[in-house]
């Protein structure tokens, strides 16, 4: 028996779990969503959603945001975000530069392709969210959702040791 008082035992109760069963449906839900809308954003606009959102992220920063920044919003491991830096800066959509503060630092902006990019890829994408999710659960579903979804999330990132 655990601190909290819960005992799982054998693989039968594992499954018969409700939490774990809720937990599961969570990840399966959000996971096929991304291969459908991400899939297609990939298609239609040429960008992964991981660049996509970085590029909101930096259309909502205009003075630009350090790699670290970049890598814990997007909850990328630092390696995983300097690649997909890379591939975006390759492509035209943001500039890297050492910081006039602190040059041990890289800022990201995002470049007017990058403005363009995200403008086409989010009318785009807005399309499949109304269809795959605007259109599937009831306004009060859909509140409750994101209200629930955003406390998870920020207790998520308070709970999570720093990526490196």
């Amino acid at each position: 028996m655990t601190a909290a008082g819960i005992s799982i035992e054998s693989a039968a109760e594992a499954v018969a779990d409700e939490r774990v069963q809720a937990f599961g449906v969570l990840l399966t839900a959000a996971a096929r969503l991304e291969r459908l809308l991400g899939a297609a954003m990939e298609r239609e606009s040429g960008i992964s959603h991981a660049m996509f959102e970085v590029l909101l992220r930096l259309a909502a920063a205009p003075e630009g945001a350090t790699m670290g920044d970049l890598s814990r919003d997007a909850v990328l491991t630092s390696g995983g975000a300097t690649r997909l830096v890379d591939r975006m800066v390759d492509a035209g959509l943001v500039l890297r530069e050492r910081s006039r503060t602190d040059r041990r630092i890289q800022v990201v902006t995002i470049t007017a392709l990058g403005e363009e990019k995200l403008a086409e890829a989010a009318q785009r994408h807005a399309r499949g969210i109304d269809e795959h999710v605007f259109r599937v659960l009831s306004p009060e579903q859909l509140t409750a959702t994101i209200e629930g979804l955003d406390r998870l999330g920020h207790h998520a990132q308070e709970a999570l040791p720093p990526l490196g």
